[in-house]
């Protein structure tokens, strides 16, 4: 038996050792008729139909980078090819080599073996080209890469002029002028970390800046949203034209209130990359949010270097989608009044139904009128129904009385810095195994902004009568 054994384990060893070098030997093997006496420049120049950009490599200077003894790859388009290339490019030496650099990559690189195979490939410019099947970007891939002592070089159909990311094309549009507008200005001033002085650093391992540190301005799309510059992503971005813009604006207007071109443009992005006959007839935006997608409605699409930019005629944004029903989660609290490690527990149970479901719970902690603290940010002023599930007495739980808790919500309107004021909105019974949401009544915020709530326990220092425990509130809009 045991020899048996050791004879399958010999047998199921060898078989995966040679499956490894399988995979190892076709790796090898994709690049064949290696060239090992000539650099990539000297296979480039020696092919009479890629003389122009040739010579165009030459005189911008990396025919000396193509001949060193890094690796790279070339995308040539051919002497045919470069007959269209815009004069703006070939006249302007910065745009020339900008145009050379959008042609190579500081590696060796193998095709794509299928045409349903994808890369994305850094070139020297910075920017990033995509390689599906046998293309490069919009060219065709024409004949196999030519692999020489220090790269590859490979023939194209089409010049690829450098892209503009979908950040700059924005910038340099006039299709939708209101929305670039708003959001090449929305900006705020933050820590300048590359130049400010680092004394120290708190628990959470972030830095403590010196007093007074160097402050930049800062795009809030880019943090807050998406960074539509950074070149190594791909997005998917909706310009929306003037009249569809100020429309769509004016719906929001009464929820978002000042805010309202932020409420809308903050779901202009998706991840990913989606061409017009791909797009399905709803997206979900980089914060949840539905985006409904009409294929009409695109007046024109621009491929960029990372990502594709659709102008739209109409965006139709649903109110709900707008201004949704969300939950406060217990166990995602702010902060605590006071910490309370060895008394707060984060638990994981099962309902009445056998659901999981994830809660907290603050038992014995001996503070009269102890709180936890939470925040919800950008909420929309809409009337809600809130609701609120709380689980005592299950298996394993201390508290098996009935106890009340109380929610507090912050005032804006008669609050000052040094004494802020917050609002008894709803005092909240809880009895022993409710599995139930209760309904604590209806509440509208008084500004659109930061949502700040404290849950509150009884005027009392004794167990079982000043616990907390949340599972979540629920709001949920009354709207039109």
């Amino acid at each position: 038996m045991k020899t048996n054994i050791l004879h399958t384990i010999l047998l199921l060893s060898t078989i995966f050792w040679l499956s490894a070098c399988k995979d190892v030997l076709e790796e090898h093997t994709e690049i064949v008729n290696v060239d090992n006496t000539i650099d990539v420049f000297q296979k480039l120049s020696a092919q009479p139909n890629l003389s122009k950009f040739s010579d165009f490599v030459r005189s911008t200077g990396y025919d000396k980078l193509l001949a060193s003894s890094q690796n790279y790859t070339v995308w040539a388009p051919t002497n045919d090819a470069l007959t269209s290339l815009d004069a703006a490019i070939s006249s302007d030496p910065a745009k020339l080599k900008d145009f050379v650099a959008n042609h190579i990559a500081l590696t060796t690189v193998v095709a794509p073996k299928t045409a349903s195979d994808t890369l994305r490939i850094q070139l020297i410019n910075k920017k990033f080209a995509t390689l599906v099947g046998n293309t490069f970007e919009e060219a065709a891939v024409t004949g196999g890469g030519q692999f020489v002592k220090n790269g590859a070089l490979y023939t194209i159909d089409k010049a690829v002029p450098t892209k503009f990311n979908v950040w700059e094309y924005m910038l340099s549009s006039a299709d939708a002028p209101l929305q670039t507008n708003y959001i090449s200005n929305i900006s705020s001033m933050v820590i300048d970390t590359a130049n400010a002085v680092i004394i120290g650093y708190n628990n959470s391992g972030n830095p403590i800046f010196a007093a007074n540190p160097p402050m930049v301005s800062r795009n809030l799309y880019w943090t807050t949203v998406a960074d539509l510059r950074t070149e190594n992503q791909q997005y998917t971005f909706f310009m929306l034209q003037d009249a569809a813009f100020n429309s769509e604006t004016a719906k929001l207007t009464p929820y978002y209130s000042l805010f309202d071109k932020l409420g809308l443009v903050s779901d202009f992005t998706v991840k990913g990359l989606y061409t017009a006959d791909k797009l399905p007839d709803t997206l979900l935006s980089t914060r949840g949010v539905k985006i409904p997608i009409s294929k009409a409605a695109i007046v024109k699409s621009y491929k960029a270097s990372n990502g594709i930019v659709h102008v739209m005629s109409a965006l139709p944004f649903r109110l709900k989608d707008k201004v949704p029903t969300f939950k406060i989660e217990g166990e995602l609290p702010f902060s605590f009044r006071i910490n309370r490690d060895g008394n707060t527990l984060y638990r994981t149970k099962l309902d009445n139904k056998g659901v999981q479901y994830k809660d907290i719970e603050v038992y014995d902690h001996s503070v009269s009128e102890y709180y936890i603290r939470y925040l919800r940010s950008n909420v929309p002023v809409a009337k809600y129904k809130v609701y609120a599930r709380a689980v005592a007495g299950a298996a394993g739980d201390a508290q098996v009385a009935a106890f009340t808790q109380r929610y507090f919500i912050f005032n804006p309107l008669t609050s000052t810095p040094t004494a802020p004021v917050y609002d008894l909105f709803a005092t909240h019974n809880v009895t022993p195994l409710n599995y139930d949401e209760v309904y604590m009544g209806e509440f509208t915020p008084k500004q659109f902004g930061l949502l700040d709530l404290r849950l509150t326990s009884a005027a009392s220092t004794a167990k079982n009568v000043s616990t907390l425990i949340l599972d979540y509130l629920r709001f949920e809009p009354i709207l039109p």
